[in-house]
């Protein structure tokens, strides 16, 4: 990986939270955990978060909202969403919103998490060799 990526975990419930932060302790990326949505968007536009993962039914900002402030906000940070409220038009919602990808709880197979927050960084990889790219482009 070309460097370490920061992830900001999101969901009203600390046991979730707790959990995955224990799950994501062996991995490479910085991981940091927040259990108000709004005080999470807050973070997000005073800190660099790289991914972040967000429960949809949650007080106040639910998580499809979420999403959409973020992506409004800065549209390649990659988001992964998570709920034990499973509808069809929560699930169209968020990848029409931009989501990555979506994980319903209780989580099966944490592992398949990882694996998409992977997938997630090695998109970022892509962005930012392009970004490298152009930018050494308009140089010449």
């Amino acid at each position: 990986m070309a460097r370490k990526y920061k992830v900001l975990i999101v969901d009203d419930s600390t046991s979730i939270l707790k959990a995955l932060a224990r799950a994501f302790a062996e991995t490479p990326y910085e991981v940091t955990t927040c259990n108000d949505s709004v005080k999470s968007y807050e973070m997000i536009e005073d800190e660099h978060f790289d991914i972040v993962i967000s429960d949809i039914m949650m007080p106040e900002l639910d998580g499809l909202s979420l999403l959409r402030k973020i992506k409004n906000y800065n549209g390649t940070i990659q988001v992964i969403m998570i709920t034990g409220y499973i509808t069809i038009n929560n699930t169209l919602n968020a990848f029409r919103y931009g989501a990555n990808d979506i994980f319903f709880k209780p989580f099966k197979d944490i592992q398949e998490l990882i694996d998409a927050v992977d997938s997630a960084a090695r998109k970022l990889n892509r962005i930012n060799e392009i970004l490298k790219m152009l930018a050494s482009e308009k140089g010449h």
